[in-house]
């Protein structure tokens, strides 16, 4: 799909806005309302409640050092034996998990997050993975990915990776500008990623993702635009198209980078656009939000079917189902409940240690989170919403109950970003590009914090 935006259009629609990796969203769980009891019964009952495939996310938190862009919640250590520490204590999780008896239900999404999960050393990673299949069984057709960072992944590391059955790499790249990479200490020659690249396809992943970062210092229309080609020259199956989040008063390590260097809000909208443009001309299918795909990929396919779903590791195939998640701040979604891990590596390990789970805070759903959930996915994952699909599903008259956003929609129809057809809600090409946009006005939890004066300024990305 191929679009034009005007300045005005973008002014007006570049605010602020949660991703909707779940609904509700995190910011609205209530602390301290889950206990590590809590879980391990939710975990029971889901191990029971259905056969349907799980997913499962293992979080290894640890880097060699801080890139200055970051906003992941990682452990910067060079110290092996506080690894150790970590795995054992991971290893101990799994075992309490385990006892639920979760396992007996089969795995067809397993995804490692940091950090950097390539950290870890060969026997480390084969360690994880087999406290991974004493308990869980993955299905054939099983996805299994990885996140890695070229700058300390060695071919060895891939060796391993591909023979325990991994499919899937994701790599981050930011910038191939050598003044850019400076700008976010983290340096990174283009010949390394080329390298890693072709190792993984030469190894048999059949699916490389490269991560891009715009907004960052020394930044430009140009000087972005080879950065694009030269990734396109890579031809990823995948590309995720980050927009820059400086929250130092949340991440302090961010206050070290000159923001007076980074491209202003216009230009970035530019770079976002040009970056758009260019990768649709090379073929590449433009998912929404920031993620891109390659025709014939999964991903691609799912969105013209209908069928794309996202959760906390992003966009996936594997539409609905639960996620056990393992470390420190992993969520898990299960038995209509979202759970968090302590948050702190020390708690996270006083936890396990203390023979608990280290589940913190969570949330149950309600019957209209799961239907507001259906809603908002719906939009976000596919660009079109069945209203009779939500009535029939949820036993609601669609008008009626959201009679209030239908409203609001309309200005966004006469901005040419949604057509509201009797039975349908359907983003436009535009509106693909604002469908944070669209979705927010669904979110009751937003809505009562915008009545409380607070407009997710300072608190959500900006949605463009």
């Amino acid at each position: 799909m191929q679009f034009s935006v005007n300045k005005e259009l973008l002014e007006r629609y570049t605010t602020s806005a949660p991703r909707y990796t779940s609904y509700p969203t995190a910011i609205d769980w209530i602390a301290d309302s889950f206990d590590p009891a809590d879980y391990a019964q939710h975990l029971t009952n889901a191990a029971t409640a259905n056969t349907d495939p799980l997913s499962v996310y293992i979080h290894i938190p640890f880097c060699a050092e801080m890139c200055l862009y970051c906003g992941c919640n990682v452990v910067i250590t060079r110290r092996e034996d506080r690894v150790e520490r970590y795995l054992d204590q991971l290893e101990a999780e799994f075992e309490r998990v385990g006892a639920t008896g979760i396992g007996i239900r089969p795995v067809h999404q397993y995804h490692w997050g940091g950090g950097t999960p390539t950290h870890l050393t060969c026997e480390q990673i084969r360690r994880v993975h087999g406290m991974f299949t004493r308990i869980f069984t993955l299905t054939p057709d099983a996805e299994l990915a990885i996140e890695v960072d070229p700058r300390v992944t060695t071919r060895e590391q891939l060796e391993v990776l591909t023979e325990l059955g991994f499919n899937r790499i994701s790599m981050g790249v930011q910038d191939f500008d050598h003044k850019v990479q400076e700008a976010a200490k983290r340096i990174q020659p283009k010949e390394i990623t080329v390298r890693l690249v072709q190792d993984a396809r030469e190894l048999g992943m059949r699916s490389v993702n490269l991560d891009l970062i715009y907004g960052l210092p020394h930044q430009s229309r140009s000087l972005f635009a080879e950065t694009v080609q030269e990734t396109l020259a890579l031809r990823p199956e995948r590309v995720a198209l980050f927009h820059y989040a400086h929250v130092p008063w949340l991440k302090k390590h961010q206050t070290a980078m000159d923001m007076d260097a980074a491209p202003s809000s216009e230009e970035k909208i530019e770079i976002f656009l040009d970056s758009v443009k260019a990768f649709q001309d090379a073929g590449y299918e433009y998912l929404g939000l920031d993620h891109f795909a390659l025709p014939d990929d999964e991903l691609a396919v799912a969105l013209k079917n209908r069928t794309l779903h996202r959760n906390f590791m992003g966009y996936t195939t594997h539409t609905g189902g639960e996620m056990v998640s393992f470390g420190v701040s992993s969520i898990s979604e299960v038995d209509g409940c979202f759970v968090q891990n302590h948050h702190a590596e020390v708690d996270y390990l006083k936890a396990i240690e203390a023979g608990e789970l280290a589940a913190l805070r969570g949330h149950k759903m309600s019957p209209e989170d799961c239907l507001r959930r259906d809603v908002i996915l719906g939009l976000m994952c596919n660009g079109w919403l069945d209203k009779q699909a939500i009535e029939t599903r949820h036993q609601i008259a669609f008008d009626e109950f959201f009679a209030e956003q239908l409203k609001a929609l309309v200005p966004m129809q006469d901005d040419g970003l949604v057509r509201l057809h009797t039975n349908a809600i359907e983003l436009t090409s535009i509106g693909q590009m604002f469908m944070r946009n669209v979705a927010v006005h669904f979110d009751s939890y937003f809505a009562t914090r915008q009545g409380q004066g607070k407009t997710g300024e300072g608190t959500f990305s900006k949605t463009l």
